[in-house]
């Protein structure tokens, strides 16, 4: 209950930023039902920069916004993710930590076989639940985030496929260390 506490307390101090998250996250639950058949769950392991992993799940729904290039579909799909950091290095100081976000995922995916080839690229805001983890200081609970992926859609209702993502405070305070992960991603249509 204590850490829950202070991660409010602190949220305090940035009521812009948490207006934000709250924000964008309302625009994309309501944007959800558009289409309760394209919801996307994953499931995804990464590791990042020197003894960091990430272990998370998220819920991608319905697009935003749909359009046909020919051989090419473009979407705009709004997510919601969930994530545990783990840091298993000498350094002291806390050795996990939660994550919590929102994105706005860009997909283009080529063909319309069996196996159908994409490529994508999200903006996000998320909350952390420290602001440190091992050696790394991130100075804000609130963090922006990016995300690069690469994978194939396959059987009807599977993708598989690898993700970069980087999750820093945009300087907003200092230090602003931020963290990458390189992640392995598979998940499935509903």
């Amino acid at each position: 209950m204590g850490r829950r506490r202070i991660a409010l307390l602190q949220l305090r101090h940035k009521p812009a930023a948490a207006h934000a998250l709250l924000a964008l996250s309302l625009v994309l639950l309501a944007a959800a039902p558009q289409r309760a058949a394209a919801t996307e769950v994953a499931l995804r392991y990464g590791e990042g920069d020197n003894d960091y992993s990430r272990t998370g799940a998220s819920l991608r729904f319905g697009p935003l916004w749909t359009d046909n290039w020919g051989n090419w579909k473009a979407t705009l799909d709004p997510e919601l993710e969930l994530s545990h950091f783990r840091y298993d290095g000498p350094a002291a100081g806390p050795d996990s930590l939660e994550q919590g976000g929102a994105i706005a995922h860009f997909r283009a995916s080529h063909g319309s076989g069996r196996w159908r080839p994409y490529a994508e690229a999200g903006l996000g805001l998320s909350l952390f639940s420290n602001d440190t983890l091992g050696t790394k200081a991130f100075s804000t609970h609130f963090q922006f985030s990016e995300h690069l992926g690469l994978g194939v859609e396959f059987a009807e209702n599977w993708f598989g496929g690898w993700q970069f993502s980087h999750y820093s405070n945009a300087d907003i305070e200092k230090p602003n260390d931020g963290i990458e992960f390189h992640q392995i991603v598979v998940s499935a249509h509903f």
